[in-house]
């Protein structure tokens, strides 16, 4: 599967790459004929209420997780090498293309999901760096094709590099399409993936129980979501989990319920103590300001008597923007259903 390609834009006969991807990327296991592409019109994001309808969303969400939550992946990203720059440098360029194309928030985090997918299977190759921008083009192009209604042309995908990139590479449209088929098929064309987006709803009926919400609420859940892409410590959690932590914590801010309380007397199908955690680690991030209380009120009491009520939670006032929050895709993340999936001829 050989493509053109030229680090000053150029394109050349006599520059061929004639490795395939499997070369590329230092695996040489392809097995016979790549399967046909089969992308399920039916399974697109939807509100959720049925307990039934999320409890199967969780044991698909377990397959996604058993790569990327991996001991051996989580080793390299925090070992800060070539995979750790590779992801970093990819999800600011998805960010910046995403934001240009104005693609919505569920787009930006299929994106980043598809990549960390790929890069826990394999090992970027240190002598081709163009190859980080060409995967990068290929996760957001097939995210797009899954979620949005208009999808530019994949060799669209490439901007100006003042306006996305530091390097000057430029690909064809086959040299792009080879990659995408690449990362699919070795996704085994499991695209549809399970999001913190899949879940909001359902929690939020859980924790609420009808409470009125602020008008800023659907910002904010998705603000928290994208702020999780870049700290590689969540990608130890379900996206159950995570969707649970935000909305508690988007909750917690609007003044609607006390974090610690909602999470004792709830009743959902996760591990309440990950929820905890994975609440703590945004805090850890930023993403939303620690509790005035002490750490022991954060442990899961043993009795109701020992109930300690953590305090509010207020928003951020720094005025810092987490990566791919618009204020005019924040309901795009949960009106997908609404949407036409196309694929580029």
């Amino acid at each position: 599967m050989g493509f053109l390609y030229s680090p000053d834009g150029d394109f050349s006969p006599s520059l061929v790459c004639e490795e395939n991807m499997d070369g590329i990327f230092g695996f040489n296991g392809g097995e016979g004929e790549l399967p046909e592409l089969r992308i399920d019109l039916d399974s697109l994001d939807f509100p959720l209420e049925s307990d039934e309808i999320v409890a199967s969303l969780m044991e698909k969400e377990k397959e996604q997780l058993i790569d990327v939550a991996s001991e051996y992946y989580l080793q390299r990203l925090n070992s800060e090498g070539l995979v750790s720059s590779w992801r970093s440098a990819a999800i600011e360029w998805i960010n910046k293309a995403k934001t240009r194309h104005n693609f919505g928030p569920l787009c930006f985090y299929l994106s980043v999901n598809y990549l960390d997918r790929f890069l826990s299977k394999y090992e970027p190759p240190v002598d081709k760096p163009w190859m980080k921008q060409l995967l990068s083009i290929a996760c957001l192009s097939i995210a797009a094709k899954m979620e949005e209604t208009v999808v530019p042309r994949c060799v669209d995908f490439q901007v100006e590099r003042s306006q996305v990139c530091t390097e000057n590479y430029k690909f064809n449209a086959e040299a792009i399409t080879n990659v995408e088929i690449f990362v699919m098929s070795s996704l085994k064309w499991r695209m549809k993936s399970v999001t913190p987006f899949s879940y909001i709803n359902y929690f939020v009926d859980k924790f609420t129980e009808g409470k009125p919400l602020s008008c800023g609420f659907a910002s904010r859940y998705t603000e928290l979501i994208l702020g999780t892409l870049e700290g590689t410590k969540f990608l130890q959690f379900r996206p159950s989990e995570v969707a649970a932590a935000v909305v508690l914590s988007a909750t917690v801010e609007s003044h609607v319920l006390d974090f610690n309380s909602a999470l004792i007397a709830s009743n959902i199908p996760v591990d309440k103590e990950n929820v905890r955690r994975c609440h703590e680690a945004m805090q850890e991030m930023g993403l939303v300001k620690k509790s005035q209380e002490s750490n022991a009120s954060l442990s899961i009491p043993k009795s109701p008597a020992g109930v300690l009520h953590a305090s509010s939670f207020s928003f951020k006032t720094d005025g810092s923007q987490i990566p791919g929050s618009s204020q005019e895709n924040n309901n795009e993340a949960y009106t997908t259903a609404n949407k036409r999936t196309r694929l580029d001829a």
